[in-house]
């Protein structure tokens, strides 16, 4: 709306002459208000003189030609109270944001209006208008929006501008947002029956928890529907409690992610074991089997720095795994889970004298070392994938019975096969595997610009070690001196003529016959059970002590051995454990013998089969007589063998105890019993 008009515009408006000489002449003769139009020689009048069907016929032409505000203007048109601001309407949804700009549009141009007629007046003209359809296009559009119904009949009102000018005034834009209704989150009474059959561990359907629940409860039932609009109320980690374990649960739950941005190499080490996903022939016994890999990463970098493989988690797998990692750098935090493996004093032991910290997870709360456990599924899941002896998950069912028979087939006939590698090759394989890891780009790890492309890209765990080196950090690398020393576990041990006993292995040190009957400190290799370490309790060094160095002849046995002996030894108690329990008889174990029939050559497998046949061709074979006289005999004979205590072989035995319930057999004894 403008306040002044020139005759041209006013001409053949409701009121006025039809010519602009009858305009001029008519605003002559009223002495009407005018004023001369900047940078132009026209004469305008002003809005208040005209007559009343003049003004509203402006009115009405003005509001039929509003547009949508430009933003950029759109705030200094009318300037806006701060108390209209007072709620927030950030909380606000989609639909109801549309409703509120929508009714606000309809608020700013009775404001507009309100400046040049009275706001009666504005609100009659726009409820006319809107009920005629000759508002704009901008506001025709929003009055089925601002009206926010379902039904028909979506006109303005003044009751309804009115309504909306008040909340307006007194609330702010939020006043105009429609209410929206929350969801009914009360609780039926029925809630507690039903979730006591549907949260639980065996995760049933709502239907079988329904028929469950109508069969036991004595109230009001609810319809199968009504219960699952329930359910739909409650959210994910709600609805799955008692369905999952508190530990499943958390995959449900917020948490917090890590940040390694402001840490360098060597600051933390995290470490754990993973059971390999594909079989590999035992270098010990020939029989396939899953090795277990300890890993060592550096959190900062993602790097793999130490590695070992062992059948099992041990303590001996981990400083094995230990002793690669501090050769590139030692660590200031050792952070682990509680596995048996980790959680002992010869580990800690070590950890405190290379001067770090070992540090363990919560139970039960793998999330905390993603780090590792993301690591297996990038190095090792993948690698156990390439190869035919792959056991994991996601082989198919019946390809992976077949490699398992045909590979213990080949085994047993050839003493080796091809569908699984040997250890020198699954050796050969892990190292592959880490350099491949190291030198990858790890999306884990901050963006740089690569200085070769000038593209952003994601540095690979030997790339972050050596910009870390680069920014003037230095690795403390733990010289081989040191390596031999710290890393071996020490124990206190009494001494007896110069003999300590250590793992049922006798060690012997001439220098200790002066420490008879007294205490010491012994230190052992893990890897090497030929000599210990003997120190005083002060921790000097006496000598090294050998094993039966008082002894012409000795055999050692080294840890790494006599662990798998022992693991082996609970393996087939536990197997025969087993055994007596199905079958409910006591048995027998045959003690094996000196060589490995997974070892033998197919040239000794073919000599042996010839020599079994040799044998079985070399005994007489037992062939039943085809008389019936001969038949009855021959019996007899077995019969007096078996009454004196002599054997039978299998076909001699199976014919004598089936040939009585023959016919010829009884009809043969009266005959002899006559005769005799």
């Amino acid at each position: 709306m403008r306040n002044w008009y020139t005759t041209q515009e006013l001409a053949g408006l409701p009121g006025l002459p039809g010519t602009v000489p009858g305009v001029r002449k008519v605003a002559v003769r009223l002495e009407w208000e005018s004023r001369k139009r900047l940078a132009s020689k026209a004469i305008e009048y002003s809005f208040s003189c005209l007559p009343p069907e003049a003004q509203s016929a402006l009115l009405a032409k003005a509001v039929s030609e509003v547009e949508a505000p430009k933003e950029s203007v759109s705030s200094a048109l009318i300037e806006i109270p701060k108390e209209r601001d007072a709620k927030n309407t950030s909380r606000l949804n989609d639909i109801q944001r549309e409703v509120m700009l929508a009714r606000l549009a309809f608020i700013r141009e009775i404001e507009r209006m309100s400046v040049h007629v009275s706001q009666r007046a504005a609100i009659d003209l726009l409820v006319k208008h809107a009920q005629d359809a000759a508002l704009s296009p901008y506001l025709m559009e929003r009055v089925d929006l601002a009206n926010d119904r379902k039904t028909g009949g979506r006109a303005l009102s003044e009751r309804t501008l009115k309504r909306w000018l008040s909340a307006f005034r007194s609330e702010g834009e939020a006043g105009l947002a429609p209410l929206r209704q929350r969801p009914n989150m009360e609780m039926p009474a029925w809630t507690k029956d039903f979730l006591r059959c549907y949260q639980r561990p065996t995760k049933p359907s709502v239907a079988a928890s329904y028929a469950e629940f109508i069969g036991k409860y004595e109230g009001s039932i609810p319809s199968i529907h009504a219960v699952q609009r329930f359910l739909k109320k409650l959210s994910p980690e709600a609805l799955q409690a008692g369905r999952m374990t508190p530990q499943e649960l958390k995959s449900l739950q917020p948490f917090r992610r890590r940040t390694t941005k402001n840490m360098f190499p060597g600051d933390v080490y995290t470490a754990d074991g993973h059971k390999f996903d594909a079989e590999v022939i035992n270098p010990i016994t020939g029989k396939p089997y899953r090795p277990e890999i300890t890993t060592v990463l550096d959190v900062a970098t993602r790097r793999v720095v130490g590695v070992s493989v062992g059948e099992a988690e041990s303590a001996i797998g981990v400083l094995d795994a230990l002793r690669d990692a501090i050769r590139k750098c030692m660590f200031g935090i050792f952070y682990v889970d509680n596995g048996s493996g980790f959680d002992n004093d010869m580990v800690r032991e070590v950890v405190d004298r290379l001067g770090g910290t070992m540090q363990h997870s919560i139970p039960y709360n793998s999330q905390a070392r993603g780090v590792s456990e993301r690591g297996h599924q990038t190095i090792w899941v993948r690698a156990a994938k390439k190869l035919t002896s792959y056991i994991g998950a996601d082989m198919d069912k019946h390809a992976g019975t077949k490699v398992h028979r045909v590979g213990r087939k080949q085994l047993k006939e050839f003493g080796t096969t091809k569908l699984m590698p040997t250890f020198g090759e699954f050796m050969a394989g892990v190292e592959d595997e880490i350099v491949t890891y190291n030198s990858t780009p790890h999306r884990g790890l901050e963006k740089f610009r690569d200085p070769l492309t000038g593209v952003m890209r994601h540095p690979s765990p030997d790339e972050a070690w050596q910009m870390a080196i680069d920014q003037g950090w230095e690795p403390l690398v733990a010289t081989p001196e040191l390596v031999e020393t710290l890393m071996r576990p020490q124990v206190v041990r009494k001494t007896h003529r110069g003999e300590i006993q250590w793992l049922n292995n006798i060690y012997f040190l001439d220098d200790l016959r002066s420490l008879h009957g007294q205490e010491i400190r012994l230190a052992y290799d893990v890897r090497d059970a030929a000599r210990i370490w003997a120190y005083a309790l002060d921790g000097e060094l006496i000598g090294e002590a050998l094993l039966d160095g008082n002894a012409s002849d000795y055999m050692p046995m080294s840890l790494l051995e006599r662990s798998r002996e022992k693991r082996q030894q609970g393996q087939v108690k536990r197997s025969m454990d087993k055994l007596e329990t199905l079958t409910g008889h006591r048995v027998e174990m045959i003690a094996p013998t000196t060589r490995r029939s997974a070892t033998l050559s197919h040239e000794a497998l073919t000599l042996a089969q010839e020599f079994a046949q040799t044998l079985e061709a070399e005994q007489p074979q037992f062939v039943v007589p085809g008389d019936d006289v001969a038949r009855y005999r021959l019996w007899i004979k077995l019969d007096e063998r078996v009454s004196s205590g002599g054997e039978l072989s299998a076909e001699e035995t199976r014919w004598w105890e089936l040939y009585p319930s023959h016919p010829d057999f009884k009809a043969m004894k009266e005959v002899f019993q006559r005769a005799g």
